[in-house]
């Protein structure tokens, strides 16, 4: 399989172009400065942003004969108001797929997006509410929009607090986070695990249509 990951040179997208390499899988990064990867047997790398959509055609044909047959997103929306990186990316990747023929994307989100809202521990739905990261989370809250109204075999993790610990089990929480308690959100997930559940999301159809909360 050939994945085209967005966001590749991210403390997670690198994580999860590791872990893809490993399993034999094919790696195609767009990112706008090619020098922040290195090179790896496997992967091809490309220079563009996600937000120009003829950036994603020619990442999409960067190896003749050799086209992805699924999306992973891991890019980092700033907290500014207006921003539209997450929203746009997912429309001109969305639209490049359905022109391939190719349904399966698997997305990078936050516990605390869309109707995870409730759920999440008080201190960060202040935070999400009064800071500037609702320019983010509004961000994402439009890709899940994006997602759910499109034809897409789509799959959100929504991570809880991201960490740089080891790769550990996962634990899915397909009911929005409920039920998690007042620390919710807090324990965290490994990045890793997170880059597990990822490339597993690309192989298997196990989470197809939803948007899990996920933690270690």
């Amino acid at each position: 399989m050939r994945i085209l990951v967005l966001g590749g040179n991210g403390q997670t997208g690198r994580l999860v172009i590791d872990e893809a390499l490993q399993r034999g899988h094919k790696i195609t990064a767009l990112i706008r400065n090619p020098s922040t990867l290195p090179a790896m047997e496997g992967l091809t790398i490309v220079k563009g942003t996600p937000v120009e959509p003829s950036n994603i055609e020619s990442a999409w044909n960067a190896v003749p004969g050799d086209l992805p047959t699924a999306v992973i997103v891991t890019l980092q929306t700033p907290y500014k108001e207006g921003t539209r990186v997450m929203s746009d990316a997912h429309e001109n990747a969305i639209a490049t797929m359905k022109k391939h023929g190719v349904s399966k994307i698997a997305t990078l989100s936050s516990f605390g997006v869309g109707s995870s809202y409730p759920n999440i521990n008080a201190l960060m739905r202040w935070a999400i509410s009064h800071t500037s990261m609702r320019h983010g989370f509004a961000d994402h809250n439009h890709v899940d929009e994006i997602v759910k109204k499109s034809e897409m075999k789509f799959v959100v993790f929504r991570a809880a607090r991201l960490t740089m610990g080891k790769k550990a089990p996962v634990k899915f929480n397909n009911n929005d986070g409920k039920g998690l308690g007042i620390f919710a959100g807090l324990g965290g997930i490994s990045r890793a695990s997170v880059a597990t559940c990822l490339v597993n999301a690309c192989e298997k159809s196990t989470w197809d249509r939803s948007t899990p909360v996920i933690l270690n």
